[in-house]
């Protein structure tokens, strides 16, 4: 970004793209420093009528030129007109970490998130540093500049990051990495180099957790840092019954709520991040004993007609699912959605673990070809509603029920969420019956 100076905002001509969430935080965020700002919105979010507004890509091109900085949200395409002024097109969240030197420690992967920035946001606020989550969780950091926490930790998306220029964090985590969102950066690589930019601007000496079972994640992230750390490995580990941090055998995994695989590994790196940044154990123990999980991510339901039901929405991907679907011994799976161009052949390594299969949405036929390639009965359903008929249909005894679609949710759902809960309402027809 050397072609625009930030130090001389005020009185710049700058474009705010896109207009939810992150657009208006970043809109109010230019204002308040003297920018003369505009917007681009070709959705249902509509300024006010004093600012002024381009609602036409063809309009937009004509006056690109005469803007000083363009600030891009995180749902426009990299095939948008927007982004035909390179050095002078940068994320909401890039432009934000210019206006505020406080400490981020920030974290990507292609799972886990915001279970992470969740947990180390606890952690740290139960050890009384005041910490507050933004990013991708949804809350924006231009909307804190202003009055910040004593840390921000941040959750950074790959399309936060692609047009991140120096994020500067205290330190990072790269928790995973698999293959996703392939329509927005239209290869693996591209992807891959979008999330790496999560240390763009790190210190040489702050530490950046990376699992110890992904080279490539470190290959990807070159001599950018020198203080590569696995997980699990010195700082956080699994020990027998323990997980451990540093030599102190912190909680019984026996005493935990979530003990999946996954969450095992998301509590390692979330309490080496806490403890370094200063967290006492007890606050972080006590944080991990208490953690229930977050809505739609294996969100356990209790047993409905003898059958363990999980929301498992938020998985979006089909590398998800086989995480996810790890610890569980025997399950219906409800999966499919949009794909956006991924493999599904993937879903194939969980056959031993799903004894039939519900497909849904645009997928539905995708999915049916993978499982029943391997054996796995599969029935597709019109909705929800019948997805989860068909699925206490087919349970067997102690079968488990998960919605783990492997796919987004945008062919019947404006989001994983709503998604997420219209299973969770169909399921409780059934427990009231």
């Amino acid at each position: 970004m050397k072609e625009f100076d930030f130090g001389n905002i005020a009185g710049a001509r700058v474009l705010v793209a896109g207009f939810g969430v992150a657009g208006q935080s970043a809109y109010r965020l230019a204002v308040s420093l003297g920018a003369e700002v505009s917007v681009f919105e070709d959705g249902r979010n509509t300024p006010e009528a004093s600012v002024t507004t381009y609602s036409k890509p063809a309009e937009l091109e004509a006056v690109l030129d005469s803007f000083d900085l363009v600030v891009v949200s995180p749902g426009i395409a990299p095939t948008h007109p927007v982004f035909a002024r390179p050095g002078r097109t940068i994320s909401e969240l890039g432009f934000a970490r210019h206006f505020t030197s406080t400490p981020v420690i920030a974290i990507t992967g292609t799972n886990g998130k915001t279970t992470v920035t969740t947990l180390v946001t606890e952690m740290l606020n139960r050890a009384g540093i005041s910490a507050l989550a933004v990013g991708n969780i949804g809350v924006p950091l231009s909307a804190h500049v202003a009055k910040p926490p004593e840390v921000f930790v941040l959750e950074a998306s790959s399309f936060q990051l692609a047009y991140t220029d120096s994020l500067g964090p205290s330190q990072a985590a790269f928790l995973n990495f698999s293959p996703d969102h392939l329509d927005w950066h239209q290869s693996l690589e591209a992807y891959l180099a979008a999330k790496a930019r999560i240390v763009t601007g790190i210190e040489p000496s702050a530490p950046v957790w990376i699992p110890a079972n992904q080279p490539s994640i470190a290959e990807a992230l070159g001599s950018k840092s020198a203080q590569l750390r696995t997980v699990p490995g010195e700082s956080a580990r699994i020990e027998g019954s323990w997980l451990v941090l540093g030599q102190r055998q912190l909680v019984r995994v026996d005493d935990l709520t979530r003990r999946f695989a996954h969450d095992l590994g998301n509590f390692c790196f979330a309490g080496a991040m806490a403890s370094h940044q200063g967290a006492d154990l007890e606050s972080i123990a006590a944080s991990m004993v208490e953690f229930r999980g977050l809505a739609h991510r294996m969100e356990y339901l209790g047993v409905v007609r003898g059958h363990p039901i999980y929301n498992d929405s938020k998985a979006t991907t089909p590398d998800a699912v086989v995480a996810d679907l790890g610890g569980i011994a025997s399950a219906v799976l409800i999966a499919g959605g949009k794909p956006k161009g991924l493999d599904l052949s993937p879903l194939a390594e969980i056959a031993d673990r799903v004894s039939s299969v519900v497909a849904i949405g645009e997928a539905a036929a995708l999915v049916a070809e993978v499982f029943r390639g391997v054996g796995v009965p599969v029935s597709i359903a019109a909705d929800m509603g019948d997805a989860v008929a068909r699925a206490f249909e087919q349970a067997r005894d102690l079968d488990a029920i998960v919605l783990s679609p492997g796919c987004t949710s945008w062919d019947w759902y404006s989001s994983y969420v709503e998604r997420g809960s219209e299973f969770v309402a169909q399921i409780e027809r059934y427990r009231s019956k």
